[in-house]
């Protein structure tokens, strides 16, 4: 079974599959070279604009699965690699799920507890608006929007804070959930906001989620209520999230993502109190690339007995 991988793989991985040839090949020429009679392909790939991609989509003929280390992968979902009939896995779930939720708590509490505005300052100041803004989490109502393997960590973390959790999903209902949570589905994200002082959203980047919070979606939250966003950018109007602040509708807002990204220096977003931006970095550890080995090493193995690959993507939702 010929491998194709974008970077060296660890020895004893390569060594635990009888007949494996790995072929590493780093840039675009080379992994086109090598890419027609390989039967798997690992790479970072949902970071690009996909174009890279789906040219190495065309000239493969034989791939049955393809790996990216990258959560996202809506930059990959066109007909290429439809066409290619391979299976694709990702990084979702366990690889990335508890850093995205640690940031999302990073953000929350940044925001809650005035840290961020306090280091701002850059001096002194007790009695300023970081020491009278204190917005506690024990006893509060946490909305999640998306329950996959990020929710289920943001759950769990909220849990241990005292919160009562619910969430929203489109694929979840009817999986077993832990008795402090209620499990909804997406028609009742309205209700969802509604009930929420602090909406958390982890959903990906798919044709149904594009610009699902929009100024109506801002406006159904509660008054004061906080958004924190590790999901896609683009799930949000952007115009719509700074209208809610600037009323003071919400009370604030945590976002690793935006749209656009780069995100423009003059947006009003990076001069509010009430607003902490980090520049999509919520997946970032140096502990993701071994778990991400050891689902590739998981599935290396699964493939060479014939059984169903974890972490597939659903082309048709998109994750």
């Amino acid at each position: 079974m010929k491998v194709l991988s974008t970077h060296p793989l660890p020895d004893d991985l390569c060594l635990a599959i009888p007949a494996l040839r790995v072929v590493v090949a780093r840039d675009e020429p080379s992994q086109l070279a090598e890419i027609g009679d390989a039967e798997v392909l690992i790479g970072g790939f949902g970071g690009d604009d996909g174009g890279r991609f789906s040219r190495l989509m065309a000239a493969a003929r034989k791939l049955v699965w393809i790996h990216t280390s990258s959560a996202g992968v809506d930059a990959l979902l066109g007909d290429p690699l439809r066409q290619s009939g391979a299976t694709l896995t990702c990084a979702k779930g366990p690889v990335v799920g508890s850093l995205l939720a640690e940031h999302a708590f990073a953000l929350l509490l940044g925001l809650t507890r005035g840290v961020c505005w306090s280091a701002r300052q850059n001096r002194w100041d007790r009695p300023g608006y970081g020491g009278r803004t204190a917005f506690e989490l024990a006893g509060k109502t946490v909305g999640l929007v998306g329950y996959g393997g990020t929710g289920r960590a943001l759950a769990e973390r909220a849990a241990a804070f005292g919160m009562s959790v619910r969430a929203v999903n489109r694929s979840g209902l009817g999986q077993p959930v832990p008795p402090t949570l209620s499990l909804w589905g997406l028609d009742r994200l309205d209700d969802l906001l509604a009930a929420s002082d602090i909406v958390i959203s982890s959903i990906p980047g798919t044709a149904a989620s594009k610009r699902l919070f929009d100024a109506d979606r801002f406006a159904a939250m509660r008054r004061g209520a906080y958004f924190i966003n590790v999901g896609r950018g683009e799930t949000v109007v952007t115009e719509g999230l700074v209208g809610a602040l600037e009323s003071g509708h919400l009370g604030g807002a945590g976002l690793d993502v935006l749209d656009p990204e780069p995100f423009p220096s003059e947006s009003p977003l990076w001069r509010m109190d009430n607003v902490v931006i980090s520049p999509h970095i919520a997946g970032n550890s140096p502990e993701r690339g071994a778990r991400n080995l050891d689902l590739i090493r998981v599935n290396l193995l699964r493939l060479s007995r014939g059984e169903a690959l974890v972490n597939q993507v659903d082309l048709d939702a998109g994750y």
